[in-house]
């Protein structure tokens, strides 16, 4: 494949079009100035040598000059023109620059037969004769002339022919002019991020090959589909005989018919060659038959239907070898279903780039002189979400006002979107079917963002067809689904979707279809205007707590039609008599009543999810539940029973987690034969499961934390499709169903925690097992068993008469890739030597067990990418001295980072360059790699999570980058990046992070030196070393973003803040921070120290809500406290514990007193602290402190505890990192 056209050279404008060459004597006067004049008025720039240079031997340099600025050359061949020497050498000229340049050659038989010029005969050879006298020296100059005059006359060129002058020479102008709109150069200026698309799509078409090559470029609208394939039609051009680029087909095709763009494409094709022709059958076979033996480029653009592939592209063979045909269209299934060859699919541009090109419509650069419009080109650019139509439109918009206009435009979007851009957007929509029209709505205006199969269920309860539905819009690039299988429509669709539904009734929304916005829905439930046409509605109270707002029977009762219902935070319900019986979802978070309304007869109810409810009993009797599908009772604390499952036999997915009070499941679960998720965790009370439970479909059974729970159904053994069971925490479960051994499809098995003393034989034969839990599983001579609380395993050491967990062979599980056995207390042998066998092994746990190092089959794991050996005290080496690098080169990108979050809303002044964003761009020092005293990269942010109702992750992404000499990104195939997950926050939180919080992350040098490596390199690299034929790209542009993972985006970045990090930054840390002690931690968290009282014993303790008394003398010897000083010599070893239940009260005074600034010292002691590996801290009603390591030499010691106050929660963990270890935790 040849190498991408250069942009440069493309778009370099010649000074002329037109070189004329001709014999003076023959023709200046009169058919060669006609031809010029007419050339004139056809706007052409045309050189024309001076009469005055004739009087010379030599051709003068500025005539070459002028024939290598010129498109084309027009050759004027007449009687005489090869008795001169200038005309030869011009001509000589003329076809060097055609071979090597591409220069057009157009020549015009003036009364002459071109093979009088191709065999040198008549005049010509009488010309010729007299120069081989002239020029008997040389004799190469003679070859070149005649090698020059025949390629010319080998040339299609025009035939004078008796013809009048006048016509001939108005229809040369006419062609000549058709033929240089075509070559033409085309001026791409202001295209922002269309280097790496042209690349990847440049790779799909492969110019240069001799096949033919159908490609396809398909994209929502508005997101440059044409700018792009029309940039690669003008860089490509020039390697084939002819083009086309036919745009506007639907558009076009509809006002004038397909006919006419099958002439467009011939006359363009064939140099302006006329046809006649009134149907598309005739076109066919025309296109077919003139076209099959041209290598041609062709560009269809904005394709929508199968008839405009069929009547402008036909098949392969309508053109000849190496031609190119490139489709544009919004619907990726037209692409598929003709079987194009490959399918480039358009994306949306990043965050810089469109922000550059908003910059560059609204302020003509890509630099904001101003900050207050700087912030609000940042809001705008988020709003236009990386479209380039949106950014191009709203930038002309802006262009040339000021912030008051600025400020009131943007305050207009966020009430009504730009008119231009939601009318391009909605030809795609007009062109569905009215069941994707309503799918369409539906997602726009409640599911954007979740799960697929779930909204799948719900609409096909709604008799949408969504399967094939939801496809249609995925392909018409109307909707994704991303990596998580949830559903993502981009937030202008979106806004069209929902506008649309606001055209049904612009003064009153109680005549539209669907409600969301909750002004709409306070004014409908208030004022009472609900109508028969509301289908669905979403009541949110979270946000305006203050208002009133009730869900009487009046309202509901007007809306008979109504299908989908989600409720939030809405607890003013006690009138609630009634629920529309057409309900197909019912989401309804922390549901206030005991029962469900008696008159509701839920026939067409497909997902009942009240998670957090105080519901006590679902139904009595036989309710007619025929097309429930999902049922969430999560959290559901109150409810006593589980319903009779009789009447719902098609039920998929059944959660019951954390009902605590349920003891029994109704028997009848074992009717449910399509049952595919049942999950009952931390149910507490839970005693036993039914003999048979719906085992025919379960995929997935989850038990998890179930303590009472003492024994599995033998009826699970006979599930033909189940994949992952969850036992851990089953502290009573001593053994499983022999018959388990016959669930051949099972991936997932956790046993962790469990009282199963030897694992069976047979689960290590499960040939399609990918995960297998067994962290704290013991021998079965452990002193102190399994149903202890928690608090007190974690303290089992590996000297207290437990023996090792006993592995069978590992040879069977030759699908397993991940494999945990933490604090099992295996010692040295106890791992199967076969454990080598586990080829597709990726994550490895050995941690808190008594190895003194790793077998030699540690370097067998091709795909390892996880190793943990964390609390692994005995740890001293490798047994391999070569596994040190491989484990290196292993863990490259997984090791040395940490990262803290603490209550606070101001950025220390110790990051030298912040920013009121999301994301923050620095330039890089020079050769940074190679400066020793560099030591990382710290940055943070201030955000905010102003939705406890959702799971929401905080994400960060670093990348470095080159600009070359032309101001374009670099990154090289790879981009040079660095992502990762700053922290979760869990909707199920107590107290949940609702104020202002830093973040805080440092990446070491290690993390981001392989990222200096050039692509052709990076197979080989090992951590910080030069590979031998490696060399290193110099960046100078470090990009760090940091947002929410999710598509609702409530967690808001405010503020963000950059350091680069050297030796030197880090020797004014307070001395007050200079000992890493457990003290020191506990005062950043409680200053006063009454956290942890050793003094006390455990009479009052509260461990994982059972009170344990009477411990106050137990002594655990084999647990000791880490404290570290500066020097390692003084270490305080804590040998008795005691945990002491403070009250809210204490917690608060204690919150109050928070010193943030020691965090932040502490933050930059540990990046200064080369052994610290990873920290994590988080303080917002529940308190964490995790994955603390930290070093006191040889004689370490480890202490992992987890004590529950309450609702609060204290984590600590600590552990010494030997010499020569690589240890992985994260």
């Amino acid at each position: 494949m040849s190498s991408l056209p250069s942009t440069s050279s493309s778009i370099s404008r010649k000074k002329y079009d037109v070189f004329l060459s001709f014999r003076g004597e023959d023709t200046r006067n009169n058919f060669t100035d006609h031809l010029y004049d007419a050339l004139k008025r056809s706007g052409i720039v045309t050189f024309r040598d001076d009469p005055k240079l004739d009087a010379g031997e030599e051709i003068p340099p500025q005539l070459f000059r002028a024939i290598q600025q010129s498109w084309c050359s027009v050759i004027v061949c007449s009687r005489t023109y090869a008795f001169s020497s200038w005309c030869l050498e011009e001509l000589a000229e003329i076809v060097k620059q055609r071979n090597e340049k591409g220069h057009k050659v157009f020549p015009i038989f003036y009364d002459v037969d071109p093979s009088d010029l191709r065999k040198q005969k008549e005049k010509f050879e009488e010309a010729f004769a007299k120069h081989e006298e002239r020029y008997k020296e040389d004799k190469e100059k003679i070859l070149r002339w005649r090698n020059a005059l025949t390629q010319v006359a080998n040339i299609k060129g025009w035939h004078l022919n008796n013809r009048r002058e006048s016509g001939f020479i108005g229809d040369i102008a006419r062609k000549i002019s058709a033929k240089l709109c075509q070559t033409y150069p085309v001026f791409h200026d202001e295209l922002v991020g269309i280097s790496s698309r042209m690349e990847e799509l440049y790779s799909k078409i492969e110019i240069g090959e001799d096949d033919i090559r159908i490609i396809g470029i398909s994209g929502m609208g508005g997101i440059g589909k044409t700018t792009l394939a029309r940039v690669v039609y003008d860089q490509m051009s020039s390697h084939f005989e002819a083009k086309c680029f036919i745009a506007d087909v639907r558009e076009v095709s509809d006002k004038f018919g397909l006919v006419s763009l099958q002439k467009q494409l011939l006359f363009q094709i064939l140099s302006g060659e006329g046809f006649e022709f009134f149907n598309v059958h005739e076109g066919n076979a025309i296109l077919s038959h003139r076209l099959s033996h041209k290598k041609v480029l062709v560009v269809i653009d904005d394709v929508d239907n199968l008839q405009h592939l069929k009547c402008l592209v036909g098949r392969h063979d309508w053109f000849g070898l190496g031609s190119r045909i490139i489709i544009t269209t919004r619907d990726e299934h037209l692409l598929r279903s003709y079987q194009v060859d490959d399918v480039y699919i358009s994306t949306t541009l990043s965050p810089e780039d469109a922000f550059q090109l908003f910059n560059l419509k609204a302020f003509g650069s890509e630099i904001v002189a101003e900050d207050d419009l700087m912030k609000l080109s940042k809001h705008v650019v988020r709003y236009a979400g990386g479209l380039p139509l949106a950014l191009e439109v709203l930038g002309s918009f802006f262009c040339g006002r000021d912030a008051a206009q600025w400020r009131s435009a943007i305050q207009r979007l966020e009430q009504d979107s730009n008119k231009e851009i939601l009318d391009r957007l909605r030809i795609s929509f007009d062109g569905l079917e009215e069941t994707e029209k309503n799918i369409f709505l539906d997602i726009a205006c409640f599911f954007n963002g979740d799960e697929k199969d779930f909204v799948i269920k719900v609409l096909d309860g709604c008799e949408f067809f969504p399967d094939i539905g939801i496809d249609v819009l995925i392909k018409k690039s109307l909707l994704t689904v991303n990596e998580n299988n949830k559903l993502w429509m981009h937030n202008l669709l979106q806004e069209m979707g929902r506008k649309i539904v606001r055209e049904k009734s612009f003064e009153e929304p109680g005549k539209r279809c669907r409600l969301w916005e909750q002004k709409d829905v306070y004014h409908v439930l208030n004022n009472n205007t609900a109508t028969n046409v509301i289908e669905g509605m979403i009541i949110d109270n979270k946000r305006e707590s203050n208002k009133m707002l009730n869900l009487n029977v009046d309202v509901v009762s007007k809306m008979k039609k109504l299908r989908l219902l989600k409720v939030l935070c809405l607890a003013n319900c006690d009138e609630l008599k009634y629920l529309p019986n057409e309900l197909r979802l019912l989401d309804w978070m922390g549901y206030p009543l005991r029962f469900l309304p008696p008159s509701f007869q839920p026939d067409n109810l497909v997902a009942l999810l009240l998670p957090y409810s105080r519901i006590e009993q679902l139904w009595k009797g036989n309710m007619p539940l025929y097309k429930l599908k999902v049922l969430n009772l999560k959290g559901s604390e109150k409810l006593l029973k589980t319903p009779d499952f009789t009447t719902a036999p098609n039920l998929e997915t059944l959660i019951l987690e954390g009902c605590i009070r349920i003891v029994h499941v109704h028997p009848s679960i074992g009717v449910l034969s399509r049952l595919k998720l049942l999950n009952l965790r931390s149910c507490k009370s839970l005693r036993n499961l039914p003999t048979k439970i719906g085992i025919e479909s379960l995929e997935t059974l989850i038990l998890k934390d179930c303590r009472n729970l003492t024994s599995l159904p033998s009826s699970i053994g006979g599930s033909k499709c189940l994949k992952a069971l969850d036992l851990s925490g089953c502290y009573k479960v001593e053994n499983l169903p022999l018959n388990l051994q016959q669930v051949e499809l099972l991936e997932e098995l956790d046993l962790s925690e469990t009282a199963i003393a030897k694992p069976p034989s047979f689960i290590f034969q499960l040939k399609n097992l990918k995960v297998l839990s067994l962290n704290r599983l013991k021998g079965p001579s452990c002193k102190l068993g399994p149903n202890l609380p928690s608090l007190f395993r974690v303290f089992q050491r590996g000297r207290m008469e437990s023996v090792p967990l006993v592995l069978h062979s590992l040879s069977g599980l030759s699908s397993l890739r991940e494999l945990k056995l933490r604090n099992c207390n295996l010692g040295e042998g106890d791992i199967p030597s076969d454990i080598s066998c586990l080829s597709s092994l990726e994550k490895l746990e050995l941690g808190g067990n008594n190895f003194l190092g790793l077998p030699v089959s540690i370097t067998e794991f091709p795909r390892l990418q996880y190793l943990g050996l964390s609390n692994s005290r005995e740890f001293k080496t490798l047994a391999d001295p070569g596994a040190s690098l491989v484990l290196k080169k292993r863990v490259a990108y997984l090791r040395k980072s940490f990262d803290v979050v603490v209550p606070g809303g101001e950025i220390p002044k110790w990051f030298s360059h912040q920013k009121v964003d999301s994301s923050i761009k620095i330039p890089l020092p020079s050769n940074i790699r190679n400066d020793g005293r560099w030591m990382g990269v710290a940055f943070c942010c201030i955000f905010v999570n102003d939705d406890a109702s959702r799971d929401e992750e905080l994400t960060y992404e670093a990348v470095i980058r080159h600009r070359n000499s032309d101001g374009f990104v670099f990154q090289g195939r790879n981009p040079r990046r660095v992502t990762g997950s700053g922290w979760i926050f869990s909707k199920d939180c107590d107290q949940p992070v609702i104020k202002d919080h830093i973040y805080l992350c440092y990446l070491t040098r290690d993390r981001l030196y392989p990222l200096f490596l050039e692509d052709k390199c990076r197979e080989n690299e090992t951590d910080n070393s030069s590979t031998s034929g490696c060399s290193y790209q110099e960046f100078d542009e470090l990009q760090v973003s940091i947002t929410s993972d999710d598509a609702h985006r409530s967690v808001k970045v405010k503020k963000c803040g950059i350091q680069i990090v050297y030796q030197k930054d880090l020797e004014d840390i307070p001395n007050d921070v200079s000992c890493l002690s457990f003290t020191k931690m506990m005062s950043l968290v409680y200053p006063s120290q009454k956290f942890l009282d050793v003094s006390q014993g455990c009479g009052e303790s509260e461990v994982e809500d059972s009170p344990t008394t009477g411990c106050s003398n137990q002594v655990f010897d084999e647990l000791e406290l880490s404290i570290t000083s500066d020097d390692c010599t003084k270490c305080v070893k804590v040998k008795k514990w005691g945990v002491r239940v403070l009250s809210q009260k204490d917690l608060e005074e204690a919150l109050g007193t928070f010193n943030l600034i020691h965090i932040f010292n502490t933050f930059r002691l540990f990046i200064f602290n080369t052994l610290l590996e990873y920290l994590e801290v988080i303080v917002s009603g529940d308190i964490y402190l995790e994955h603390l390591y930290g070093s006191c030499g040889n004689k370490g010691t480890f202490l992992p505890s987890r004590a529950r106050f309450g609702r609060w929660v204290l984590h600590i963990q600590a552990s010494l990192k030997a010499p020569n270890v690589c240890c992985v935790t994260r």
